[in-house]
């Protein structure tokens, strides 16, 4: 290994570390402002999965605006830009086509969000996908009235996924 380590003998040291980054189980990867020792990234391992060249180094976070950027979906098949958000409250649906609580919230969520739209507000949904291949996705995404980022653009969706550390769906 290239970088620091703790000796092995003070064990001492790493279970005080262990505690005061609530580490849990390995293998685990956080980012700390070396000045201050505050997390800059919890989910290190992510990170380094979804970007091994250091493209987006440094690895803290970043706006929504940010991680949302380029084209969404509408289910009819037209694109818009995520600029178009502006001014508008937005939810994040992380959501999947095999997942039976995911369907069921889904049916509630597209009352919801059409009983907002119909009173006037400046609101939308963003679908983040979870399935398991584009067909699903597009059967699934068919039944809502939102708008999604596209499947073909994982980067984006694994982004979006660490912003809001989303572990299970739906969320």
């Amino acid at each position: 290994m290239p970088w620091l380590a703790l000796p092995y003998k003070e064990k001492h040291r790493k279970l005080k570390l262990w505690n005061k980054y609530r580490i849990s189980n390995i293998p685990s990867l956080i980012f700390l402002d070396a000045t201050t020792g505050k997390v800059v990234c919890r989910n290190g391992l992510l990170v380094i999965r979804d970007d091994p060249e250091g493209l987006e180094f440094p690895w803290g976070p970043k706006p929504f605006r940010e991680v949302i950027a380029g084209p969404l979906l509408r289910n009819n098949g037209q694109s818009l830009e995520s600029s178009s958000l502006e001014g508008s409250h937005v939810g994040v649906y992380f959501s999947a086509h095999w997942c039976p609580p995911c369907r069921s919230l889904t049916r509630v969520l597209v009352e919801s969000y059409r009983k907002i739209k119909e009173a006037g507000q400046k609101f939308e949904i963003i679908f983040v996908s979870a399935d398991r291949s584009e067909d699903s996705f597009k059967q699934y995404f068919s039944e809502m009235p939102w708008l999604a980022v596209p499947y073909t653009d994982e980067a984006r969706r694994s982004r979006l996924n660490r912003l809001y550390g989303i572990q299970g769906r739906p969320s």
